[in-house]
Formats: C-alpha cells, sequence, structure tokens
C-alpha cells in the first residue's frame, strides 16, 4: 500500500483543482451530446439546443478557425514562483492561472492596451487605469484566465511573491 504525505492545504487545492482541470478537458474533448443524439465533432462543443446542421464555428475576425481554440495551459502559482516561467502556446489557447499559495494573488502584464486588444473571455481581468492589464487579487485555490488570440510575447509579473531571483516574474508566448 502506497502512502500520500500531503502538507497542509494541499489536499484542499486537490480537490478544487482537480475537478475543474477533469471538466475543462471534457469540454476541450467534445463536451455535452446536442438534443438530436448526434455527437459534436471532435473538440468542438455544440450546446444541445443547436441543431447539427446550423453548427457556427468559433472564428478569428478573419473567417479562419485558431488553431488553438479550445485548449487550455495551467500555470501555477506556488510560493516558490511561477510555473512554468515561459509558456508558449498557439493562438486561441486559454491560459489559466492557480494559485496555489495561502495569500492573495493578482498577474500583472504591463502592455496593458495591448494585451486587451490580443486576448478574449477574459477571467478577472481588466486594463487597469495606469495601462496595465491586471487580474483582480485571487485567494488560495482561485484562478484567473485569458484566451491570447494574437501572436508576440508576453511579459508579466505575479504580486504577493517575492521578487528576488526572478521567480515572479513570467512570460506567454503565442506563436
Amino acid at each position: 500500500m502506497i502512502i500520500c504525505r500531503l502538507g497542509k492545504g494541499n489536499f484542499r487545492r486537490f480537490l478544487v483543482l482537480f475537478p475543474m482541470l477533469a471538466f475543462l478537458g471534457w469540454l476541450a474533448g467534445g463536451g455535452v451530446l446536442p438534443a438530436d443524439g448526434a455527437p459534436a465533432e471532435k473538440g468542438k462543443f455544440r450546446p444541445a439546443d443547436t441543431p447539427a446542421k446550423e453548427e457556427k464555428s468559433q472564428a478569428s475576425p478573419e473567417g479562419k478557425q485558431l488553431p488553438g481554440f479550445g485548449k487550455y495551459r495551467v500555470v501555477r502559482i506556488d510560493p516558490d514562483g511561477v510555473f512554468p516561467q515561459n509558456l508558449e502556446i498557439q493562438p486561441g489557447t486559454t491560459v489559466i492561472w492557480y494559485n496555489a499559495t495561502d495569500s492573495y494573488s493578482s498577474v500583472v502584464f504591463n502592455e496593458g492596451a495591448n494585451l486587451n486588444r490580443s486576448t478574449r473571455s477574459p477571467t478577472l481581468f481588466f486594463l487597469a487605469p495606469d495601462g496595465t492589464y491586471v487580474s483582480a487579487a485571487f485567494a488560495s485555490g482561485g484562478t484567473a484566465s485569458t484566451a491570447f488570440v494574437k501572436a508576440g510575447n508576453y511579459r508579466y509579473f505575479v504580486t504577493g511573491l517575492p521578487v528576488s531571483g526572478g521567480t515572479a516574474f513570467a512570460r506567454v508566448m503565442v506563436k
């Protein structure tokens, strides 16, 4: 018998993160069956009340399907830093920041106006009056997310982490 030893608070974090990741994986894998019983195309979500013949795709402004749509990546905020510090994704991918510390954290991008135009469907993110693109503070076990739709390198830092050693700084590279 294998015995796992969980540190204080880790079991609670596991109980929050695991169902969320399972649900997101389920959605990315096809999601809900429509009311007519026909399976949705792999990787595409179709609400149950949408007829199969009238399916609309999640397209970019040019009308092309974004290659990363339906994909997500999780960035973990630990007391020791941000993991991974360099994240490479495709356009359309949603990045989810998960707070695994015992305090509040927020994610701050300095290129605010550029990021506001380069992302879609933000959760907790907003363009601040000082020009930064920032998430509201989220507690231990909480998340913030946004989907990146334009190519570029976006550098950010996480509040609540020590800046010495550079572990609070990271970047998202959209290829």
